[in-house]
């Protein structure tokens, strides 16, 4: 279950943490009514989920923000619902990233919307033409802006140790060859257990061992 940001954390995170592929900040947010805006949301999303990937850590994009104002509430301009969100996201992206959108009270009536994202593992594309993006497309973020996903991202999400993915299919086949080689090996020691015991056996009434 994901657990929701405190206003201490956000303010924390505001002060501490520069847009990064797991960290974005809007300054203004509506709830998205149009194509154009309901393409902007899943591409929020989808940039920082496909980060992600590689952190192994919590991504959060937050509405109604503006790190660089002394001041760095503005809230959102209209309370939105994590269903809607979900609805939104789960139609146009593929696989379905595991996110909960929520809103914090920020003091004087302002609301901070939250887009907070749990690693899940691979990258996320768009299922179908949104607003501006496209089907087929995949976007990840790099320092404060986004850009499609690249070759050189693929071979580092799959090849480059501790990213998971060649790395945990290799953990499990040798996990898996090393069960068969330890039920082999036991298979052997108890066959040369009963080999013994017939010999025994066999010298026991003063005959000849079999083998």
């Amino acid at each position: 279950m994901i657990a929701k940001l405190s206003l201490d954390k956000i303010v924390q995170m505001i002060g501490s943490t520069p847009e990064q592929s797991v960290f974005d900040w809007k300054r203004t947010f509506t709830p998205p009514r149009d194509d154009a805006a309901k393409g902007e949301f899943v591409k929020d999303v989808m940039a920082v989920a496909n980060g992600t990937a590689f952190t192994r850590l919590p991504g959060f994009v937050l509405y109604g923000v503006n790190a660089d104002s002394p001041d760095p509430f503005v809230g959102v301009a209209e309370r939105w619902d994590d269903n809607e969100a979900q609805a939104l996201v789960r139609g146009a992206l593929d696989p379905v990233p595991d996110f909960l959108y929520y809103e914090v009270l920020a003091g004087d009536d302002r609301v901070v919307g939250v887009v907070h994202i749990e690693p899940k593992g691979g990258f996320f594309i768009v299922t179908r033409d949104l607003g501006r993006l496209r089907e087929g497309q995949c976007l990840l973020r790099q320092g404060s802006t986004t850009r499609g996903v690249r070759r050189a991202d693929l071979i580092k999400l799959y090849l480059t140790p501790g990213y998971g993915y060649a790395e945990q299919l290799l953990q499990q086949y040798g996990a898996a060859a090393a069960m068969t080689n330890a039920q082999t090996a036991r298979l052997q020691q108890l066959d040369r257990m009963q080999q013994q015991l017939v010999r025994h056996m066999y010298a026991s009434v003063g005959l000849p061992p079999p083998f």
